[in-house]
């Protein structure tokens, strides 16, 4: 083994550059790896862990009045329903500073925060709050740049009231600050008083069932809404959550699972490198190894001798990756459970990864490896010792001499032969552009995935023709709104929406309720602000009178087709036919009141049915549309009502709600194109590495070239046109299959993690930047062996073996 080693060290440490490239390919690969399924094992199981350990309820039923305690516990008896807890959430506006503007904020309340049942919230810092103190939501502390100690001023029946920070309370629901500026606060059952909520009544209830399954939460949620529609008490909305899987398991396991197939994409192109880098070895060493058959030297012997330096290149990628895969997958796994607010504890890791990282680096390179060393192995004396660096297997075909003729008629002579060894080796040739055609693919579906997701989300926010919306505690008359709306400068038209919780009927019996439960909204047909996307029959038409358009998923589901005549049953309000005329689709849940489960009706027809006279959904268009623009128009309308006695529940800007939706999707097009450029490294590399096998095999033909008087600049043109050559070869074929393959990609990816189709767009402006990077990639990856084979003098050339 001591030969053996000798012999592999020498190479190695002879041939350093080539040492290095394969060494970093291989180690980009393994890295990608341990990175990827490292995170994918640290963020799942914790997250779901996490929201066991909270005790998530799966049905979370918003009301629309208060309810009391005792009416909230007797839903215990409703058959299914394992317990219940009610807990109080309003919505307030509050300011830090008396000169301050003031700020939109959520206050929650439970009956007893030492005996909480479900989505336990835990204290981080100080204490529970208590009669006149409030806590803050522990990540909306530094962010608002509140802590225990401070005062914060809420609006109390139209005037000001201080209340004392006491503690930083943990809420695994609420959004981070970030993405959607809302501040939420906690206090106790005596502090809510303040805010007109009296003890022992509540907003919403958490209610878990048993046994659980998805369907039969749905069907126990029926009886429940029946049950308090008899008390009189409606209910806003419904969300549905999986006790024992997060809530954002589904999108987390979306982003990992493409991050995989990328990971494997790069380690697989890394095996095209060590491939063709045996083969360089073979070629060099033909003679070496004719001279250690000749000695007596054995098959097995040549193979152990060649298989050891692919081992050692893997052995020395594994010291390099397995660190940074391990400390990557820690911290971006830190990171990522930080935005759903999820700690993370000392340092871990992954033992999968780990495994997956040592058989990527220790495993893959041998096995690259086998079929040039057993077909080097397998050479005779007699074909080694005549070798002479010619690449003595090249035989020139019809098209090699097709090439050749076409290009010696347009170029000059050494850079039609430029050419014309670009596809010389053809095998090799195609495995180099199999690793940059990929690579060049994936680049070009990362960066339509991102237009597609900006387009889709343009597209949603197009079809809303407003700026803003303000919600209502309760029914305000539609005259006096619009009255005290056109009062405030900045408005150019307003319209409030009629919205009354209902229960959808087929055939009389409650379908499967769906989704967070659906609304019947009554829109302006004339001018509604919001045009849905039709995917089946029609938009609402001014003559109709009770005809609705559904969302189309909820339809499927309940086989509810255009034409249909469906019950809506609206509780208090009472039970009417009415019929589907249109069917409608989401991208996705995008804010605001529009959930998936809207059910859109001509606002005099809910009117008419409901025999309400008013709205509770404001939604205006104003003469600027940028949120500096807007922001003061919505505050001005929210003082307005609140000097005219009009309760505001909610509002937001669209340019606000735009911000927050797009920066929830911006980390998955960071983590896509890092990716990319990760397979797009791996390629430039493949490419160095091919180039450098041709000038170890060209070795001769470099030295003839320099005899017969071909200056340095030649030869080191001739090897850069070859490199860009085959990178501008991968840009024609990279381009149309990314046309082919983006669109497929795009769909599943908003399917698998966004709950929708995307509207595809191409990236044009990707495809271009692509070319120059291909043309960078070129240049670059070329120089090494180019300015390897100018250098090598005419004597080195010729006594080459």
């Amino acid at each position: 083994m001591g030969v053996i080693w000798n012999k592999v060290w020498f190479d190695l440490w002879h041939n350093k550059t080539r040492t290095l490239l394969v060494v970093f390919s291989i180690a980009v690969g393994v890295f990608a790896i341990g990175a990827i399924y490292g995170m994918a094992d640290l963020m799942i199981p914790t997250m779901n862990a996490d929201h066991i350990s909270i005790n998530s309820a799966p049905i979370r039923m918003y009301l629309v009045q208060p309810i009391d305690r005792d009416s909230a516990l007797a839903l215990k008896d409703v058959p299914g329903v394992a317990d219940v807890e009610p807990i109080a959430v309003i919505n307030v506006r509050y300011k830090r500073y008396p000169k301050e503007p003031w700020k939109l904020a959520s206050i929650e309340m439970r009956d007893d925060f030492s005996n909480q049942i479900f989505d336990v919230l835990q204290l981080k810092e100080g204490q529970w709050p208590e009669k006149e103190t409030i806590s803050i939501e522990r990540m909306h502390s530094p962010f608002y740049h509140i802590g225990i100690g401070d005062q914060v001023i809420f609006e109390v029946d139209k005037r000001e009231q201080s209340f004392l920070v006491t503690g930083k309370i943990r809420a695994s629901f609420v959004p981070p600050p970030e993405t959607y500026d809302w501040a939420w606060f906690f206090m106790s059952p005596q502090g809510m008083q303040h805010f007109g909520i009296a003890e022992g009544n509540f907003t919403q209830l958490r209610i878990a069932i048993k046994p659980y399954s998805a369907d039969y939460a749905r069907q126990v949620a029926t009886q429940i809404k029946e049950e308090l529609a008899k008390q009189g008490i409606s209910v806003a909305a419904t969300m549905y959550l999986d006790p024992y899987k997060h809530y954002g398991y589904d999108v987390i396991t979306g982003v990992t699972l493409v991050m995989k197939v990328m990971a494997v994409l790069s380690i697989l192109l890394s095996i095209v490198l060590v491939f063709n880098t045996m083969i360089s070895v073979i070629t060099q060493q033909t003679n070496q190894i004719g001279i250690l058959k000749a000695i007596g030297g054995s098959n097995h012997l040549i193979i152990s001798i060649y298989l050891a330096g692919a081992a050692f290149y893997g052995f020395i990628s594994l010291l390099i990756s397995l660190p940074l895969g391990v400390l990557t997958a820690y911290f971006s796994s830190k990171v990522f459970l930080g935005m759903y607010n999820i700690d993370f504890g000392g340092f871990t890791y992954s033992t999968k990864a780990v495994v997956f990282q040592v058989i990527a680096a220790l495993v893959v390179p041998l096995v690259a490896s086998l079929i040039p060393v057993l077909h080097g192995a397998g050479i005779t004396v007699r074909e080694a010792i005549s070798s002479y660096g010619l690449g003595a297997d090249f035989k020139s075909g019809k098209l090699d001499r097709g090439v050749e003729h076409t290009l010696g008629r347009f170029l000059a002579s050494q850079d039609a032969i430029a050419l014309t060894n670009t596809f010389r080796r053809k095998g090799r040739l195609a495995l180099t552009q199999g690793v940059l055609v990929t690579a060049g693919v994936m680049f070009l579906i990362v960066m339509s995935i991102s237009t597609s997701i900006t387009a889709t989300i343009d597209m949603e926010y197009k079809r809303r023709d407003y700026d803003l919306t303000i919600s209502f505690k309760d029914f305000q008359r539609i005259e006096r709104v619009e009255k005290l709306v056109y009062s405030v400068p900045g408005v150019k038209k307003v319209t409030l929406w009629c919205i009354v919780p209902v229960m959808i009927l087929r055939d009389g019996e409650k379908i499967k309720d769906a989704g967070m439960g659906s609304q019947i909204q009554g829109v302006v047909v004339s001018d509604p602000f919001y045009h849905p996307q039709i995917v089946a029959g029609r938009w609402l038409d001014e003559n109709d009178d009770r005809a609705v358009v559904l969302n189309d998923k909820t339809a499927e589901d309940n086989n509810i087709q255009v034409g249909d005549t469906i019950g809506l049953d609206m509780g208090a309000y009472g039970k009417q036919s009415w019929n589907v005329v249109g069917l409608y689709r989401v991208f996705m849940t995008l804010g605001g009141s529009f959930n998936n489960d809207a059910i859109y009706a001509p606002r005099q027809a809910v009117l008419n049915a409901s025999h309400l006279k008013g709205g509770s959904l404001l939604l205006a268009r104003t003469e600027g549309h940028s949120q500096a623009e807007v922001k003061p128009v919505m505050d001005n309308l929210e003082s307005v009502f609140v000097r005219n006695n009009i309760e505001v529940a909610s509002s937001i800007t669209m340019p606000q709600e735009r911000k927050s939706q797009s920066m929830s999707l911006e980390y998955l097009v960071y983590l896509l194109t890092g990716l990319a450029l990760i397979i797009t490294l791996v390629g430039g590399i493949g490419l160095m590495g091919s180039l450098s096998i041709s000038v170890i095999e060209r070795t001769k033909e470099i030295g003839v070239l320099r005899a017969i008087g071909a200056q340095t600049g030649v030869i080191l043109r001739m090897y850069m046109l070859e490199g860009i050559t085959q990178a501008m070869l991968s840009w024609l074929i990279a381009v149309p299959l990314s046309l082919l393959t983006a669109p497929l990609m795009s769909d599943a990816l908003g399917r698998v993690m966004l709950g929708g189709e995307l509207d595809h767009r191409f990236n044009i402006a990707a495809v271009f930047i692509w070319l120059g990077v291909m043309m960078l990639v070129g240049v670059l990856a070329s120089i090494v062996p180019a300015r390897h084979a100018s250098q090598v003098s005419v004597r080195q050339c010729l006594v080459y073996e």
